[in-house]
């Protein structure tokens, strides 16, 4: 029985030992990233123009509306057969929908052209939504963000550890949270991003 209990201490005071040995230190590197646009996109609704006891419309079927709609686009040099037609969207609001309507979705790597497309306005036409969307990084670029929050990690390390008295050893492990893939703040298009790395380091 006793050679039991001091076998169990013994493996107690080991595994003490071990985790003082292994002590570490985990923290949040940071490096900041401009988010680059790469393309524009656009969901618009064209609807048939009926009767309505409040509104003096000229009444349109949904192909009137349609081809007026191509007329308007040409003018400003726009093809609108690049539009495409989104039937899940037309499905999905098909039930709250008393009229013909179709929806269509159209990108461009030009804002300019996509002013000029928000800004033909028409009865029976509604911009249902624009997005920007941004420039996925390459693995070069991304590489360059982690080594620098890495490097950001480090210098945070090297102060807590010298307010701990202990001296910053080896990375032993490395979380990248973050893809190459962006995204867009659209209120705020032009502000400057975070990469987050959590690094762990180990402390002697």
């Amino acid at each position: 029985m006793k050679k039991l209990v001091f076998i169990v201490l013994l493996l107690t005071v080991t595994s003490v030992i071990s985790q003082e040995n292994n002590t570490t230190l985990t923290i949040v590197g940071e490096a900041k990233k401009q988010i680059e646009i790469d393309s524009y996109s656009l969901t618009i609704s064209l609807r048939q123009i009926v009767a309505n006891g409040n509104l003096n419309f000229e009444l349109a079927s949904l192909s009137q509306i349609t081809q007026n709609y191509k007329d308007k686009l040409k003018t400003i040099g726009v093809d609108f057969s690049k539009f495409q037609k989104n039937v899940l969207l037309q499905l999905y609001t098909s039930y709250s929908e008393a009229h013909d309507v179709s929806y269509y979705n159209y990108a461009t790597t030009s804002e300019e052209e996509m002013i000029k497309i928000i800004k033909q306005k028409m009865n029976g036409l509604t911009i249902v939504q624009v997005e920007a969307v941004a420039k996925e990084k390459n693995n070069t670029e991304w590489s360059a963000l982690t080594l620098a929050a890495i490097e950001d990690a480090k210098v945070k390390a090297k102060k807590t550890a010298d307010h701990l008295n202990k001296k910053l050893g080896r990375i032993v492990k490395v979380e990248n949270s973050d893809s190459r893939t962006q995204y867009i703040n659209m209120y705020k298009p032009e502000e400057i991003q975070k990469h987050l790395v959590t690094v762990t380091f180990t402390l002697e």
